[in-house]
């Protein structure tokens, strides 16, 4: 792992195989604790799962909101949707796109100080100035 404090996001699929109870998940997000990094997420990754969760079980969109009271869940403000907008305006013109959700995902963390924690490093790993941690799903 490559950053020993701050705060870092935790992308959908890391919240979604935590909260599943990986034990993988779970010792990897320990280890970040353990590391004195703050663990936050942000507005479009609770979007995601409120998502999920509605499409697969109605009753479980209830449960994502309780998310907000164990992380910081940071917002996308004008700042950020700024960003957002040149950041893919620029990756778009070297050939590079990415989903529209992952740039603002990846710009709310990077705006705001913190990494981002993921197993999707190819997209996030785009966005400049960004510090990425791999999630390995299934170890």
């Amino acid at each position: 792992m490559e950053v020993s404090t701050g705060r870092v996001v935790l992308d959908t699929d890391v919240l979604i195989d935590f909260l599943r109870g990986l034990k993988g998940c779970i010792n990897f997000v320990g280890e970040l604790k353990d590391r004195g990094m703050e663990l936050a997420t942000t507005s479009i990754n609770i979007f995601e799962l409120a998502w999920g969760a509605y499409k697969i079980d109605r009753a479980k969109v209830g449960e994502i909101s309780n998310l907000s009271k164990v992380l910081r869940v940071l917002s996308l403000s004008e700042r950020e949707a700024l960003r957002a907008g040149e950041e893919i305006g620029y990756l778009e013109s070297i050939g590079m796109p990415i989903d529209l959700r992952d740039i603002l995902i990846g710009v709310i963390a990077r705006e705001n100080g913190a990494s981002i924690a993921t197993g999707n490093v190819k997209h996030f790993k785009r966005i400049r100035g960004l510090t990425v941690i791999e999630y390995k799903r299934g170890l």
